[in-house]
């Protein structure tokens, strides 16, 4: 499903282990990688040319090291080293040569810069992976590589035309998603209306039926189970309370994307999701 893809890394220990646990690139049918490094031009002002040469080649050799790693596991690797405001490149290099995804690796408690600035850029489907050292640590004394994208996969939903396109994403998936789905829609509680208030009976009994739907065309298209959760209260701390319940190894959801004025200051729902999930997550921005 996502043959090309770029993978903008750094010399973050979560970068490393992104690599050395090719399982998760495997797992989205991964074929074609780009790994990317970028220099700050503007961080390096002042510095020595001899010293941004050995700079530029100290992150060279680290992409050679990944490159080989990657190799090994069957991929077909390019590399690059750039300059410059890095999201925006990444962004606009996977528009241009058509990648299908853009992968980066993050901290589960403290948020990558890097990962943040791509998910506010996103305009392809972007994956922050975030590793579970324990479990990488058991598979990999055990010989163990991931098959697919995940066991349980966890689907978050506000039923609009972004999240519909992400869900279209999320049927494409299925060959890829081992056991269960869970699909997860939170009414919000800041947003609900008096009407709405008074008459919560048939706004539930209409979410729960849509709920119904997405469930049956995922049962329909193959997948073993799927439970839905229909929740309320603020969508963000409800979507990481329900990962914390239900221990899903990734979560996906749609995503704005560049150009939202909104998001970029306040922050979206998806955007809060991804900073703080212990897990991975998939967004998949609207169109354009």
């Amino acid at each position: 499903m996502y043959k090309k893809t770029i993978v903008a890394t750094d010399l973050s220990s979560e970068a490393l282990d992104l690599v050395a646990t090719t399982g998760n690139l495997k797992g989205f049918g991964v074929e074609k990688i780009l790994l990317i490094a970028f220099w700050d031009a503007l961080d390096l002002l002042g510095i020595d040319t001899f010293f941004k040469a050995i700079i530029y080649k100290d992150l060279e050799n680290n992409l050679k090291g990944k490159k080989e790693v990657l190799e090994r596991h069957g991929f077909e690797v390019s590399t690059r080293v750039m300059d410059g405001p890095s999201a925006l490149q990444v962004s606009n290099i996977a528009l241009e040569e058509d990648y299908n995804l853009v992968v980066a690796a993050s901290d589960s408690k403290v948020f990558n810069p890097m990962a943040n600035k791509l998910i506010h850029n996103a305009r392809k489907p972007t994956y922050i992976y975030k590793p579970d050292a324990k479990k990488h640590r058991i598979a990999k004394k055990r010989g163990i590589e991931q098959k697919g994208i995940a066991d349980h996969l966890l689907f978050a939903t506000d039923f609009s035309k972004n999240s519909n396109l992400a869900f279209k994403h999320l049927i494409e998936m299925l060959p890829f998603i081992n056991n269960k789905i869970t699909i997860v829609h939170v009414q919000d509680e800041y947003k609900i209306s008096a009407y709405a208030y008074e008459n919560m009976k048939e706004v539930d009994e209409s979410d729960d039926k849509t709920l119904e739907k997405m469930k049956e065309s995922l049962l329909k298209n193959g997948c073993p189970e799927v439970e839905t959760l229909l929740l309320t209260g603020a969508p963000s701390n409800e979507i990481l309370s329900a990962i914390e319940e239900h221990s899903p190894q990734l979560v996906m959801m749609g995503c704005q994307g560049r150009g939202f004025v909104n998001e970029f200051f306040l922050g979206s729902v998806s955007h809060k999701v991804a900073r703080r999930s212990p897990v991975s997550v998939l967004l998949i921005p609207a169109k354009r």
